[in-house]
């Protein structure tokens, strides 16, 4: 029998690779997990960009082998979900004029919105454009419209966030593909893709912010009526927890990971007993005895940092952090530490959960559809779905633009 033709989402994560592979429904626009993977990399990989690309290449092979024989099929198309330092946000506003004699908005004159958008970026030429997201429409001065196509009027207005990337960061991660054997077929910015399976249209437009606690760094996307307003990332994360506990504990990078993920806190909330516990020392041989409160002592001002930076990224943001109404949601694999949502909830003064996919965009194994590691991948291969649109191609290619901007706009 035949294997089963799979799409893959890959998360060229802070350290790591996560590989989720599945299949889409277009029709029902539903994405259902079928297996996934999860390679270290931290010889290959730092905070999102290549290192080395003989070890990141040889650990893209493995997650997509593993996440094949995971999922009982092959794998036929990948999405890179795409992270960094190496890439930044631009606002741009841009138009295009109705030539109809209807007048009538079709496909073709939101893609020359769109692509007059994408010139208008000012880039180096050492660097290119990884994505556009349209935020808003505007025909003949209407604001708030989502699907122009079959609307009338002269002039109509695009409102894009783009996000702009190192050409040699994304050329290196393409090397490292292509040597593990992997064709990209698509490209997305990685925390746009999580936050778009994991935010209700409520939450968005009451104003959110999705924080990915990843190992080197934090993610931050923020929505605020509706519309995303701000992207950004912060340069610590939740290997930094760990360090701080394999110094002070004097023990090796993965006891101190078990022991912070098995033991630790974000801090001592109400509830949060305490208990002594047993670790290996960095000889391996000896046992050595600590305690949760202690630990706990560790754990907490490396916490206190990542949320005062969170807190000062979103002051650049126009909206501010005030606009929180509907809640902080968090994902990545730090936001698994006992504790970390409260943290947050008692920092920024809101409600704050778990992220969780979106039921009615996500099915699978509830081991991988809730484990926060995988989020940036399954939103790769969701990422069709959402209101995105990849800008990296020359015009020549806009016959494949027009495909994706249909399926886009007919979702919306």
């Amino acid at each position: 029998m035949a294997k089963q033709t799979l799409i893959a989402g890959l998360d060229i994560g802070s350290n790591q690779v996560c590989c989720v592979a599945g299949v889409r429904d277009d029709q029902t626009r539903l994405v259902k997990v079928l297996g996934s993977a999860v390679v270290p990399s931290s010889d290959g990989i730092k905070s999102g960009a290549v290192i080395n690309i003989q070890e990141a290449a040889m650990a893209i092979s493995k997650a997509i082998e593993e996440a094949e024989k995971s999922a009982g099929g092959q794998i036929s198309s990948v999405t890179a979900a795409i992270r960094g330092n190496f890439i930044e946000s631009r606002s741009v506003k841009a138009s295009a004029n109705i030539n109809h004699s209807d007048k009538e908005v079709t496909e073709d004159t939101v893609i020359n919105a769109l692509d007059n958008a994408r010139q208008k970026i000012k880039i180096n030429s050492d660097h290119e454009v990884l994505q556009i997201i349209p935020r808003e429409f505007i025909l003949d001065g209407q604001k708030g419209i989502q699907n122009p196509i079959g609307m009338e009027g002269n002039v109509l207005e695009v409102d894009v966030h783009a996000l702009v990337a190192s050409s040699s960061n994304i050329g290196n991660i393409f090397k490292a593909m292509n040597l593990a054997g992997v064709n990209c077929d698509d490209r997305v910015y990685s925390y746009h893709a999580a936050g778009e399976i994991l935010v209700t249209k409520e939450e968005k437009e009451l104003g959110c912010l999705v924080v990915d606690f990843g190992g080197l760094t934090t993610g931050l996307v923020h929505y605020a009526e509706a519309i995303i307003r701000y992207t950004n990332e912060v340069q610590v994360g939740s290997d930094h927890i760990t360090r701080d506990i394999m110094h002070k504990l004097r023990a090796s990078f993965s006891v101190s990971k078990e022991v912070k993920e098995t033991r630790g806190a974000a801090f001592k909330y109400d509830g949060f007993q305490n208990a002594e516990f047993d670790y290996d020392g960095a000889d391996g041989i000896s046992v050595k005895k600590f305690d949760k409160f202690q630990l706990v002592d560790i754990i907490q001002p490396r916490v206190e940092q990542i949320l005062f930076a969170i807190e000062d990224a979103m002051k650049k943001s126009s909206f501010g952090a005030e606009f929180l109404s509907g809640g902080i949601i968090l994902t990545g694999g730090g936001s698994r530490l006992d504790g970390i949502v409260k943290a947050f909830e008692k920092y920024f003064g809101c409600a704050a959960r778990p992220g969780r996919p979106d039921l009615s965009k996500v099915v699978g194994a509830d081991e991988i559809i809730e484990n926060p590691v995988y989020t940036a991948a399954i939103g790769a291969i969701a990422s069709p779905f959402s209101n995105t649109y990849p800008l990296y191609r020359q015009k020549s290619s806009a016959k494949g633009w027009f495909t994706k901007l249909k399926g886009m706009l007919e979702g919306i």
